[in-house]
């Protein structure tokens, strides 16, 4: 009988079946030798196919070939402790912290990293699985070109296996990142993230657990994408052995050889792969391996983080240490969001990818000058013409810091001292163009040169409202903590002083209305190129600019001319008295324009321009109605906190999820730059400071001032949601907690400055009093509370 490859039954069942003792071919009896060949194929085939089924041995495949094999850190699993949730749990499946898929974005080819979450810590930061990591601070390039020089990733090698279940899940409440999958044999869990305790590591655990009772030996192959090289970097591998591998790199290129003498250094220390997969021994249910990579621009610092992950602690102390300080963060300040899980998770998601690109509020490494929030975050920039090069814009002061400074004053500071530290730069570049006083570029990198492509010269020549923008912030930073150690000892006061001098020395008199203008200036509304004369919210910011330098001159010991304050007091604004409306620029025509972005609106907020509800609500439907519907995320942030202001509540819920719902991208929420589709800049934290800003400032009625806080919740709650809380609140050393409820809303006093010099009193219609810890105050929606220091910052 022959064996049939198309007759029904498997190989074995067709062999079975037939006569062993008859050779099919000649149709007569085997030989004895014939079958003793037969006896030995059949077991031969047997033992092939046993082996294939019950011993999964792999072989390790790489891309490219690597040194000899070398052995790696490995731990005996434990059942690590789990600390409890900050975050209120709810009766919902849906965890509003872990953003869970099982098949990650693709763009039909292979992983969409433009929408993969990131994991960073101020320090450094990489897109998940990406081919590149980031520093904060490292720049590659000349002036222009400019952009994050790009560190081979030591952490994006994937598992070669077959797959019967995978899930990947980001937990922005903890920032870890983790991947897990299992077949019939074995579970394999990772986790990677950037370590807050030590902000020098990149760690990846990996946790190997025996899903059967058969004791054999199981090798989990791995795949590397390994490359030591980098259009950035020179590297030079300095040591290599079955424990480390160290390697000392330095940038090609300096930004600007006036104010960088040499190209920058880099170490790297790091845990190689083992050659021969990762494995589980016969005797083992569960074995951990951890992966650790160490960067810095000092080597004995990058070295010390090592070799303190490395064998110091145990892989489940250090993800703890990590986990703990992340929870700290939220302990420390936070929104939450009653009844509605889809919006907690947007807030949860965008103050994660805020608070990743920025330094931990607590860390062991020591601290590190900090260089500026780019619209893409610390995880990307290192290639021109994709999100901004890392750099730094006003998206830094206007949009994402307001979202910090209540809750993270300590943060708001660095982000602060970025441009105080870079003073040297602006303070050079006001007189390039014949000007005094500090102006800073539009943007910036590594030395406060401006980086500005030269594809755009009309943003770097006429874009210069950003030096308004940092001089605003700074007066947001004084209002809200009145903190007169900054601007007398840490240069507050000189960045304060300074870019008021530039304001007073930009302005033209205009002899004709006896006012002052400002010409060729280019608006936040770029579409307004090349340039136009009195843009109004230019014209704001520079003269609360030089208000701010007045406000603070008796702590700073620098007086103001009255000059100075004349150009304030009679800055030319352009008004239409009969539509009633703040024009964006001198002979601008709303009826034939159509602009990228808010602009006129932001006068309303974050600005506060005194103006009658009339002109407030004629600017936002103006403005609303000509704004091009491929802007950005913020412009509808800006329009919904203004028409809550107005208590027109579906106008600002309409707008409100205008602002997030097309311009996030599942699964892990990754906020992009524009409406349809995925292009311009991902992971855009410029859109999530200010769809945060809605919700703090819009949703929860605050409102900030050179002389008071100002709560005054509208009497709408954002989209199904019953109740907000604001934990954490910080305000002249007060830390409170705002709840918001559908009629009432209440104030606890959770801590108050120490100073007992300066009181906070707090005051509304009926009652002021002075606020004492402990008290909670309750009051009616839609009412206004006050509070304020008993003494005013400067008499």
């Amino acid at each position: 009988m022959s064996l049939n490859k198309n007759k029904e039954g498997t190989f074995f069942q067709q062999l079975c079946a037939c006569d062993c003792n008859i050779n099919p071919c000649t149709n007569r009896p085997y030989t004895k030798r014939q079958k003793i060949l037969i006896a030995a194929v059949v077991i031969l085939i047997i033992i092939v196919i046993l082996a294939a089924v019950l011993i999964p041995v792999f072989i390790l495949t790489r891309k490219k070939t690597t040194d000899s094999p070398v052995s790696t850190t490995v731990f005996t699993t434990t059942n690590s402790p789990v600390s409890t949730t900050v975050f209120t749990t709810t009766n919902s499946p849906i965890s509003t912290t872990v953003f869970t898929t099982d098949k990650l974005p693709s763009n039909g080819t292979s992983i969409d990293y433009r929408i993969m979450p990131y994991v960073g810590n101020g320090h450094i930061a990489t897109v998940v699985f990406s081919d590149f990591i980031y520093m904060n601070g490292l720049y590659n390039g000349e002036n222009g070109t400019s952009h994050r020089a790009r560190i081979p990733s030591t952490h994006n090698w994937q598992f070669n296996t077959k797959r019967v279940s995978a899930s990947y899940s980001l937990d922005v409440e903890t920032g870890t990142f983790t991947e897990r999958f299992e077949d019939d044999i074995v579970r394999i869990e990772r986790r990677i993230f950037a370590s807050q305790e030590y902000t020098e590591l990149l760690l990846t655990h990996v946790t190997i657990t025996r899903l059967t009772s058969e004791k054999q030996t199981i090798v989990v192959p791995v795949e590397v994408t390994e490359t030591l090289t980098s259009a950035d970097f020179k590297f030079d591998v300095v040591s290599r052995d079955d424990k480390h591998v160290f390697l000392s790199g330095k940038t090609l290129e300096v930004e600007n050889s006036q104010y960088q003498q040499d190209v920058l250094p880099l170490f790297i220390y790091y845990t190689p792969l083992p050659f021969n997969g990762l494995q589980l021994d016969a005797e083992e249910s569960a074995r951990t391996y951890l992966f650790v990579t160490s960067f810095d621009t000092d080597q004995a610092r990058a070295k010390r983080s090592f070799d303190y992950a490395s064998t110091e602690r145990q892989p489940d102390q250090l993800w703890s240490a990590h986990a703990d300080l992340w929870k700290k963060v939220w302990s420390n300040g936070r929104i939450e969001v009653r009844d509605d899980v889809e919006l907690q998770r947007q807030i949860n998601s965008a103050y994660y990818y805020l608070l990743s690109s920025l330094p931990p509020l607590s860390t062991k490494s020591e601290p590190k000058q900090f260089y500026g929030l780019s619209p893409g975050t610390l995880s990307r920039g290192g290639l021109l013409g994709e999100d901004y090069g890392g750099h730094s814009f006003w998206d830094t002061e206007t949009w994402m810091y307001p979202s910090v400074l209540l809750f993270y004053p300590t943060l708001a500071k660095e982000i602060l001292s970025y441009r105080i530290g870079l003073r040297e730069a602006a303070a050079d570049n006001a007189p390039l163009f014949g000007y005094e006083g500090w102006r800073f570029p539009w943007e910036s990198a590594r030395t406060g040169v401006d980086v500005t492509p030269d594809c755009c010269p009309e943003v770097r020549l006429y874009q210069m409202h950003i030096t308004g923008d940092i001089a605003f912030a700074a007066r947001q930073y004084v209002a809200a903590t009145g903190d007169q150690n900054w601007l007398k000892s840490e240069r507050g006061g000189d960045l304060i002083y300074e870019t008021a001098r530039f304001w007073a020395s930009r302005v033209t008199y205009n002899p004709n209305r006896d006012q002052y203008d400002i010409l060729t200036v280019l608006p936040p509304d770029e579409d307004a190129q090349p340039f136009k004369d009195n843009s109004v919210f230019t014209n704001a910011v520079a003269s609360f600019s030089i208000q701010l330098a007045d406000l603070v001159s008796c702590i700073t010991d620098k007086p103001v001319p009255q000059k100075w304050l004349n150009i304030s007091n009679n800055l030319h604004f352009p008004f239409d008295n009969i539509a009633q409306i703040h024009l964006e620029y001198e002979g601008f025509n709303p009826k034939n324009s159509t602009i990228k972005q808010a602009d006129v609106v932001l006068l309303g907020f974050p600005l506060m321009w005194p103006m009658t509800k009339e002109v407030r609500k004629n600017d936002l439907l103006t403005y609303e109605a000509i704004t091009r519907d491929d802007g950005p995320a913020m412009t509808w942030s800006m329009h919904a906190i203004g028409f809550l202001e107005l208590e027109d509540f579906e106008s600002a819920e309409k707008l409100f999820r205008q602002s997030y719902e097309t311009y996030v991208r599942q699964p892990f929420n990754v906020w992009t730059e524009a409406r349809a589709g995925v292009v311009g800049a991902v992971n855009f934290i410029t859109g999530a400071g200010g769809f945060l800003q809605a919700v703090l400032y819009g949703y929860g009625g605050i409102r900030l001032t050179m002389k008071e806080l100002e709560i005054m919740p509208p009497a709408r709650l954002p989209n199904q949601s019953t109740g907000l809380i604001f934990h954490g609140l910080k305000y002249y050393g007060a830390i409170l907690d705002l709840t918001i409820e559908n009629s009432m809303y209440h104030l606890n006093v959770r801590e108050l400055n120490v100073d007992s010099s300066r009181p906070l009193i707090y005051q509304n219609e009926q009652k002021r009093d002075t606020l004492k810890v402990g008290d909670y105050l309750s009051f009616p929606i839609n009412t206004r509370l006050i509070i304020q220091p008993e003494a005013p910052l400067c008499p």
